[in-house]
């Protein structure tokens, strides 16, 4: 009886612990989202890796949880901003194969062209932004992502005269 009492406190505690380690963790999200927020461009690259380091931690942590893919594509934006373009796009990999009911799936898709595109590598970032705009047309990002494309990869002078060229033909 008293082993049985003794397992089941221990189920108890663990079960507790659980939770504040899941609202400790989310706390200290945000309190360092806020931290960033107020520095705007006095952000050091350090705090923005700490972040990452904090997003993906908490969906490591606690892969089951509905946040764990929103804080891996919040970590898969800032590593594009960081010029990470291979753990950007490992990030935004795992939400899609791990997270297939994800909300913003289709986002993550964008996200992935864009990290492509930042990094100029145009091949793979035409490749996921087709890829987007075939598999979630109704997104907000779609539209403009289609009407954008033929002109990816290109320079300034390149699309002026692209477009001053279709402009002749009509």
């Amino acid at each position: 009886m008293r082993r049985t009492l003794f397992c089941l406190l221990g189920i108890a505690l663990l079960a507790s612990s659980c939770g504040p380690n899941r609202e400790k963790a989310i706390k200290t999200i945000e309190e360092h989202e806020q931290a960033i927020s107020t520095l705007d461009m006095n952000t050091q690259d350090e705090d923005l890796t700490e972040l990452v380091g904090l997003y993906t931690q908490f969906a490591k942590d606690f892969a089951e949880d509905s946040l764990a893919p929103v804080y891996m594509l919040r970590a898969s934006e800032l590593c594009i901003s960081l010029g990470r373009t291979e753990q950007a796009v490992g990030l935004l990999d795992s939400v899609i194969n791990l997270y297939p009911g994800f909300e913003d799936l289709g986002g993550c898709w964008f996200m992935k062209g864009y990290a492509y595109e930042n990094a100029e590598r145009f091949d793979e970032a035409r490749e996921a932004y087709n890829y987007f705009v075939e598999n979630y047309p109704e997104h907000y990002l779609a539209a403009d992502t289609r009407k954008t494309l033929p002109y990816l990869g290109m320079t300034a002078e390149e699309m002026f005269e692209a477009i001053m060229g279709s402009a002749e033909e009509e």
